[in-house]
């Protein structure tokens, strides 16, 4: 029996089939571009979406020689799509890091109560929300929000596209700050005060359910070879988690997922809504069995890509007719060991944990007459890497203890990339065998709605004999350590330069 994992990310999307022992028998991508219409603001067209989705899925279906039985999808959060009676789109989609709703989400939790909003919904009060947007949309397009038939996640408008009906999971329902964590359903008391009804939203069920069957003609259009089953899969942070190899019994190792953003996912035996984890924005909610968290820097994997288009376009065009890896060639700048002295600080779509603020900046700190691009790559990646000791000395102090971090995404492909990430926050560094930790999560899903594993966890067993472990090197950890206090003095005068200039850029 074959499963797939439909991985929907904010870049692109991948169709990944899986056999009986979670091997990838087949791997199909489709990138697609955000629409910038200007002055930061970031939307995704839901359709192009789906259009890519469907050609991912074809091309995956006609290699594969198996059947797959059973689809399961793991998709971004924190992005409201306003839909039609019928499902469909009447807007394009706001991405989460679009600084949109700061104002109104302030102004609804200083009337509901900051820490009874945290409580119900596990959710820092943050512009990247769902309930952010939709707030905006009520105050800025009063037609859109009275038009809308259903306020859909990427899970729910993908779920009724295969299957016919919205369903939603746990996870993905939490990220829309509009669920009750403890309660496992919609809240009342947060739906009234956004002026939407219940029945505006998809239902919200557990993970690993079946939901029902691709209709014969769309599965047949699709290349499927038979009956397929439709199964909850989740929050893309938390199927990537899953995929990595996330215990929720071992909550001391945390996930350490480097897409086109970079988060650190860890588990929590219980919720958890203190004071600190407000403090730094942590947010909790539904994991699959227990809970989770996770700190974020919203402009990972996209700076490369920005670096890639914008800045060594002819060298990645020259690298793609040799046949060279231009992202191999380009982290041949880096240097594990020892910090490059220059400061690149990666908030071009904002500032995550702790931060959060939608007005920080990008910055590069230390330029001189002799950098070069290679210089320029070198600070980027470390940039990078003190955003995450950023995060996990952030999530220590919310009393969130780590030893270890499981890397998985773009930015653990490298394995000098992965030694300067031990080195800089001082923690082990497991690099896994799996490459789709995403698509396996949710393939992990599918398969126990199936039946064919107990527990989402079996799947990255069966796979984490290719583990390789990197240890920080005590020296290089000094040596960083003395640097990313310099990072973190700079990014606080950023960030509070940018808080304190608000409004005065036309």
């Amino acid at each position: 029996m074959y499963v797939m994992g439909l991985d929907m990310g904010t870049s692109g999307s991948k169709a990944v089939v899986f056999d009986e022992h979670f091997n990838v028998i087949y791997n199909a991508y489709r990138e697609y571009d955000l629409s910038l219409p200007g002055d930061g603001l970031i939307e995704l067209d839901p359709e192009l979406v789906w259009g890519k989705i469907c050609e991912a899925i074809e091309e995956a279906n006609a290699a594969t020689e198996g059947k797959t039985q059973a689809v399961a999808i793991s998709a971004i959060g924190d992005v409201i799509l306003p839909l039609d009676n019928a499902g469909d789109p009447i807007r394009d989609a706001i991405i989460d890091f679009d600084p949109r709703g700061k104002k109104e989400i302030d102004a609804f939790v200083n009337r509901f109560g900051v820490k009874k909003f945290f409580d119900i919904s596990g959710m820092p009060p943050l512009f990247i929300g769902s309930l952010a947007k939709i707030l905006w949309i009520k105050e800025n397009e009063p037609e859109i929000f009275r038009n809308v038939g259903r306020w859909g996640t990427f899970e729910d408008y993908l779920v009724q596209k295969l299957c016919g009906k919205a369903y939603v999971s746990f996870s993905e329902a939490a990220r829309t700050m509009l669920f009750d964590i403890r309660k496992k359903e919609w809240s009342a008391p947060i739906i009234k005060e956004a002026g939407i009804a219940l029945s505006q939203l998809p239902e919200a069920v557990k993970s690993a359910r079946k939901l029902g069957k691709i209709s014969e003609d769309l599965a047949k259009r699709l290349g499927f070879k038979g009956d397929v089953e439709i199964i909850s899969g989740g929050h893309d942070m938390v199927c990537a988690a899953i995929g990595a190899g996330l215990d929720e019994r071992e909550p001391n190792t945390a996930v350490d997922i480097a897409g086109t953003i970079e988060g650190v996912v860890a588990a929590l035996p219980e919720p958890n809504t203190s004071a600190k984890m407000l403090e730094n924005n942590f947010p909790c909610y539904p994991g699959v069995n227990g809970y989770v968290t996770f700190s974020v820097n919203l402009t990972a994997g996209c700076i490369v890509k920005w670096y890639r288009d914008e800045i060594a376009s002819d060298d990645y065009r020259r690298c793609t007719q040799q046949g060279i890896n231009f992202y191999e060639k380009m982290l041949d700048a880096l240097d594990a060991d020892y910090p490059s002295g220059m400061y690149f600080i990666p908030h071009f779509s904002g500032s995550g944990n702790p931060y959060f603020n939608p007005e920080a900046k990008g910055v590069i700190y230390g330029l001189t007459l002799d950098v070069n691009r290679a210089g320029i790559v070198r600070a980027m990646i470390e940039g990078l890497a003190y955003e995450l000791a950023l995060h996990t000395e952030s999530l220590e102090g919310a009393g969130i203890k780590l030893s270890a971090l499981r890397a998985v995404g773009g930015g653990a492909h490298d394995d000098r990339q992965i030694q300067l990430k031990a080195n800089t926050t001082g923690l082990s560094v497991i690099k896994g065998g799996v490459s789709e930790s995403s698509a396996l999560g949710a393939a992990a899903l599918a398969a126990v709605g199936m039946g064919m594993i107990e527990d989402a966890a079996e799947a990255y067993q069966k796979t984490e004999q290719n583990e390789k472990r990197f240890k920080p090197n005590s020296d290089a950890n000094t040596r960083f350590k003395a640097a990313f206090s310099q990072y973190k003095e700079l990014n606080a005068v950023i960030n509070k330069f940018e808080e304190s200039h608000q409004g005065e850029r036309v």
